[in-house]
């Protein structure tokens, strides 16, 4: 045990070794018992200003963080904070919390929103996305925006740029604190977003402010937080809720780390307040296109067009996140407890005083805000006051720009006349085309292929563009012929439809069709229902 004279060592140790003014030529450890100086067995070291860094207790890991090591010094990394507001849209003001007056004389308006945006690993301040974010932003709100680049920091190998993030979290952390105390921003009023490592970044960031300088960060947006070294953690290891007082976060690339051949990057267990999963969170549409599309959106550069082919669905989440903060479209997502139960229609109104049996409803992306105040005594109400509240929300995209689209469920019959009974069943798929008073929807492959039997009926929610009020449905079916010699037929293969009901989401327009007469419909071709 330490006596009481080196108990008084080690505390001026520990305290000198926050200062600027004073370092020491080893690293140390310190608990009740013991301190460790530098050799095999470090498990801390301190950086002046910025603390210490531990890799011992939750940062080490056997399963999920099989090698740690420590962040390289603020100076190797050197982040720069490049600030935009409406009075400098195109030209960067670089902040440095060490040049108080870099912050005293920029355009920073601290009485409005501020937002930091930060890339993850591999990456730079310089990417277009980062930009886009920043000018979309600016757009639609009188705010100051800060794009965090931390490229020095953000190179191979991965578990060093893992390392790195915290020493950014806490440099950010310092630099919002000075623009606190010399220009009395409120710190609620701040948002972080990240992408990938970005995001763990931005909950260290809240942490540090909350931990140390005794404030809460207002928001953080999570896009695909990354999912290697950060799966299974504690919560100190990567963003959670407790770093924010609103923690939304966009899951998109949430397959396994390694699975058949395909490489996941991003987490697939909630980590936030509320998190969406667009498409299941997983795979997202469009992501299955050539190399070639994507070499050349990056200007034909190679490199950068192979890691957006490999990176398609990860990046998804910072692409949808964009959209939203200027769309009309609502970027609507429902709470249930799993896809399939989504995509089933099991989950299709939202809840609300005349409506208490409906699902949390909420905008993915900026505006999600909102929806977390209106619902967020219900949710304290009705969980564990000891547990985190993670709501899953699911939602549809386009496989393009514009991504957004709105809700539909659609209802199908098969007739179970004795015509149909005596067809029997059949194997395919269908098509629908929505036919509205403002405009007409793309063909959609809406029932997936399956064995479709007389009188069965089949429900499916498909997101498609706002064709206004629906006057008419399109509706094709395709035959599959399969290698099951028991399903062949030589006759023409047809199927019967009684009727199809088609609903706008909670509670919009429901309107059941029909076929003009009770017809079989003949593989790829196709018949209008209407109204009945």
């Amino acid at each position: 045990m330490f006596n009481n004279t080196s108990n008084l060592l080690l505390q001026t140790m520990l305290y000198l070794a926050q200062t600027d003014n004073i370092t020491f030529p080893f690293n140390y450890t310190a608990d009740a018992n013991n301190v460790i100086l530098e050799g095999d067995n470090v498990e801390v070291k301190c950086y002046g200003e910025y603390g210490c860094f531990s890799v011992a207790g939750p940062w080490q890991d056997v399963s999920s963080r099989p090698v740690n090591v420590f962040p390289e010094k603020p100076e190797k990394i050197a982040p720069r904070y490049c600030l935009y507001t409406r009075n400098n849209r195109n030209v960067c003001q670089y902040l440095n919390h060490k040049d108080r007056n870099s912050v005293i004389t920029s355009h920073m308006i601290p009485s409005m929103p501020t937002y930091f945006i930060t890339h993850g690993f591999l990456e730079g301040g310089d990417r277009p996305w980062l930009k886009e974010i920043a000018r979309q932003i600016l757009r639609r709100y009188d705010a100051s925006v800060i794009i965090i680049d931390w490229e020095q920091g953000s190179g191979s190998p991965y578990t060093q740029a893992v390392a790195n993030i915290r020493m950014v979290g806490r440099i950010t952390a310092h630099l919002i604190n000075v623009i606190r105390t010399e220009l009395g921003l409120n710190v609620a009023n701040v948002h972080l977003i990240g992408h990938s490592l970005g995001s763990h970044l931005c909950g260290y960031v809240g942490s540090v402010l909350r931990t140390n300088f005794g404030v809460t960060v207002g928001r953080i947006t999570g896009l695909d937080p990354a999912e290697p070294h950060f799966s299974q953690t504690d919560p100190m290891v990567r963003l959670d809720p407790s770093d924010a007082m609103y923690v939304d976060i966009i899951h998109t690339d949430s397959r396994p780390f390694i699975k058949g051949g395909e490489l996941g990057l991003g987490m697939s267990a909630p980590i936030g307040h509320l998190d969406f999963y667009p498409n299941g969170g997983e795979n997202q549409p469009g992501c299955n296109q050539g190399m070639m599309k994507y070499i050349n959106r990056e200007n034909g550069s190679f490199y950068q067009g192979m890691r957006r082919f490999l990176a398609c669905d990860h990046v998804r989440a910072h692409e949808y996140f964009n959209e939203s903060v200027n769309t009309h479209c609502n970027f609507v997502a429902i709470e249930c407890d799993s896809y399939e139960e989504f995509l089933s229609g099991e989950c299709f109104s939202c809840l609300s005083d005349t409506n208490p049996d409906g699902k949390i409803c909420a905008e993915m992306g900026m505006r999600s805000l909102g929806h977390w105040k209106k619902y967020a005594a219900t949710i304290a109400s009705s969980i564990d006051p000891n547990a985190s509240p993670h709501i899953r929300l699911y939602s549809l995209t386009n496989g393009d720009s514009p991504f957004c689209t709105y809700l539909y469920r659609v209802t199908l019959t098969l007739a179970n006349s004795q015509l149909s009974k005596d067809h029997g069943g059949e194997v395919g798929h269908f098509l629908v085309q929505l036919e509205g008073t403002d405009s007409k929807s793309k063909l959609l492959n809406v029932f997936k292929e399956q064995h479709y039997k007389p009188g069965s009926v089949h429900r499916r929610v498909f997101g498609s563009t706002n064709v206004g009020s629906i006057k008419s449905v399109l509706l094709v079916w395709n035959h599959s012929t399969t290698m099951n010699i028991l399903t062949w037929r030589f006759e023409a293969p047809v199927i019967y439809v009684e009727s199809l009901t088609i609903e706008a989401f909670n509670g919009g327009q429901k309107l059941k069709l029909c076929p003009p007469k009770l017809i079989a419909l003949e593989a790829g071709l196709s018949f209008r229902m209407i109204p009945c």
